[in-house]
C-alpha cells in the first residue's frame, strides 16, 4: 500500500485538504479519546508511545501487520486527524467507527474513495 492518508471529518463537498483557503476539519476529541475509539474499532492495535505522538500497528481481515496509526500530540490535545497507513477495508472499518468522511492522501494531496473500491486501493502494486 503506497500511501500515507489523513482520515478527518469535514463539511460535504470541500474537495482535497490542499485546495482549501481555510481549516475546515472538525475535532475529533483529545488524543487520549481518540486512541480509544480506534481501540473499540479495531481489535488488537499495539500501542507505542514517543514524544508528541502515538504509534499503533495491528491485524486486520487475518493480516497481522494490516494496519498502522499515528496520532499526533500530547494526551489532552484536541486532533483533527487520524493518520493511517492501511488498505480500504480497514480504512473503512476506522472511518465508519470514528464517524469520517474524508480519506486524503498525504503525498499526492489527492482524495481517496474507501466505500468505492474493493480489497485494494486502485494502482496499488499487489
Amino acid at each position: 500500500m503506497p500511501f500515507t492518508l489523513s482520515l478527518f471529518r469535514a463539511a460535504e463537498g470541500l474537495g482535497p485538504l490542499t485546495g482549501w483557503a481555510h481549516e475546515h476539519r472538525q475535532p475529533l476529541g483529545r488524543r487520549d479519546e481518540v486512541k480509544a475509539a480506534l481501540d473499540r474499532v479495531l481489535r488488537g492495535l499495539r500501542w507505542t508511545e514517543s514524544d508528541g505522538l502515538v504509534f499503533a500497528s495491528g491485524p486486520f481481515n487475518g493480516e497481522e501487520q494490516a494496519c498502522e496509526i499515528t496520532l499526533f500530540g500530547r494526551p489532552d490535545d484536541v486532533l483533527l486527524d487520524v493518520v493511517v497507513y492501511a488498505g480500504p477495508p480497514a480504512v473503512r472499518s476506522i472511518m465508519s467507527g470514528l464517524g469520517l468522511n474524508y480519506c486524503h492522501a498525504q503525498a499526492s494531496g489527492e482524495l481517496y474513495f474507501p466505500f468505492e473500491a474493493g480489497d485494494h486501493w486502485p494502482d496499488a502494486g499487489r
